[in-house]
């Protein structure tokens, strides 16, 4: 109930300002155009209505900035999660089959390979 009050009488006390200073105007150089006799209340409510949507605008483009960097964190996390996952996986399958090597059966690039070449009909064992 407070607030409305507050509200009602900021708002007369607004409408009061305009009134008592709609008859003062003024010259305003606008890039180059110059406009003669511009109450001065709209000068200052036209200044205050751009100050309000350029804030938008910096508003806008933080909040953007903010996800994307929050996005690319998860993704580095994510990725660093799965990197340890593999190295977990690549680790247990040396341990479960210590014959092989980097380029042995039990990693992807060996398993390709030996696929491709029992398909062929060849040997699946590297050269030495």
């Amino acid at each position: 109930m407070i607030r409305i009050i507050v509200s009602v009488v900021l708002l007369v006390l607004l409408v009061v300002l305009v009134v008592m200073n709609v008859g003062f105007t003024t010259s305003v150089n606008l890039f180059g155009t110059r406009f003669e006799n511009v109450p001065v209340i709209a000068v200052a409510a036209l200044s205050f209505a751009l100050g309000v949507v350029y804030s938008l605008f910096i508003y806008v483009g933080r909040f953007l900035h903010g996800r994307a960097k929050q996005r690319i964190a998860t993704k580095t996390q994510g990725l660093a999660e799965r990197e340890k996952a593999l190295d977990a996986r690549e680790s247990s399958r040396e341990a479960a089959a210590p014959g092989t090597g980097p380029a042995g059966p039990g990693t992807s690039t060996g398993g390709v390979f030996s696929r491709i070449l029992r398909s062929l009909g060849g040997s699946a064992k590297p050269r030495e």
